[in-house]
C-alpha cells in the first residue's frame, strides 16, 4: 500500500519529462485564467499537490502568498526552486494546518492519487476560511477504462492511486462537506496525447465543456467557495 502511496516519488526527477505538455498548459489557463481571477494579491494561498511546482509559480506570481505542498520531499525541492513559495511535506489527507486558514486551495490532478479522495476533500473543507475558493481538476471516473487499459498494455508509466470521481460524484461530495459549487464543467473530450486534434479540443472545451457533453469528457474542473457563515447558507437555501 505504501508503494502505491508514495509512487510519485519515486519518478520525482522524471516528473516534468513524463508531463504532456498540452495538458499541463490547458490546466493552467482553466484554473488561472478561467476560474481565477488575475489579481490574487495576498491570499493565503494553498498549492494541494504541488507536484513541480507549476501552479505554485503562477498563483505567486500573481501575487498570492503560497505554501506548497506535497507528500513527496523530492517533489517539494523542485517547486520550491521553481517558485520560491512556502514548501511543505505532507500527506493531502491529513493535512499539518490549522482550520481555516487558507483562502484559496488549488488542487489538480492530485485527489485522485489518494486512497481515499473523500477524505481529502474533507481536509480541504476544513483548511478553506469562511469565503474561500476551492479551485480542483480531477479526471472523470468514466474513461478509468482506457487508464486501466493503458496501464495494462504499459503504456504509462504509473502505480500509484487511480482512484477517478464520477462527474455527479465529484459535485455531491464537494456539497457534503458544506462548500458551494458555482462552477463545474469538462474539458479534453479525447485523450489529449492526440496531438493532431489539440487546436480542436480547445475549440470543443469552450463551446461544449460546459453543456451536458461536459460530463462525458476525459477530465473535469469545478471552482466551489466556502459560506462565510450559516446565515448565508439558510438564505441561499431559502431563496425562491
Amino acid at each position: 500500500m505504501s508503494n502505491r502511496r508514495l509512487f510519485y516519488a519515486t519518478i520525482a526527477q522524471d516528473f516534468d519529462t513524463l508531463m504532456n505538455p498540452y495538458d499541463l498548459e490547458r490546466r493552467l489557463t482553466i484554473v488561472f485564467d478561467e476560474l481565477l481571477p488575475p489579481d490574487l494579491t495576498g491570499l493565503r494561498t494553498l498549492d494541494l499537490g504541488c507536484g513541480t511546482g507549476w501552479f505554485s509559480q503562477q498563483a505567486a506570481q500573481r501575487g498570492a502568498q503560497v505554501v506548497s505542498l506535497d507528500i513527496s520531499r523530492r517533489l517539494v525541492e523542485i517547486t520550491h526552486h521553481r517558485a520560491h513559495t512556502q514548501s511543505v511535506v505532507g500527506d493531502a489527507i491529513c493535512l499539518p494546518f490549522a482550520s481555516a486558514c487558507f483562502d484559496l486551495i488549488i488542487s489538480s490532478e492530485m485527489i485522485e492519487h489518494l486512497a481515499n479522495p473523500t477524505l481529502g476533500i474533507q481536509e480541504i473543507a476544513r483548511l478553506l476560511a469562511p469565503g474561500g475558493t476551492l479551485v480542483l481538476t480531477t479526471p472523470n471516473r468514466r474513461w478509468l477504462w482506457l487508464v486501466n487499459l493503458a496501464t495494462h498494455l504499459r503504456l504509462r508509466p504509473y502505480a500509484g492511486y487511480e482512484n477517478f470521481v464520477g462527474f455527479k460524484e465529484l459535485e455531491h461530495r464537494i456539497r457534503s462537506t458544506g462548500l458551494d459549487v458555482e462552477i463545474h464543467f469538462g474539458f479534453h473530450p479525447w485523450p489529449f496525447q492526440c496531438t493532431p486534434l489539440q487546436r480542436l479540443s480547445r475549440y470543443v472545451d469552450k463551446h461544449y465543456g460546459r453543456s451536458a457533453w461536459g460530463k462525458w469528457m476525459i477530465n473535469q474542473a469545478l471552482r466551489a467557495h466556502k459560506p462565510k457563515s450559516k446565515t448565508d447558507v439558510v438564505d441561499k437555501n431559502t431563496q425562491p
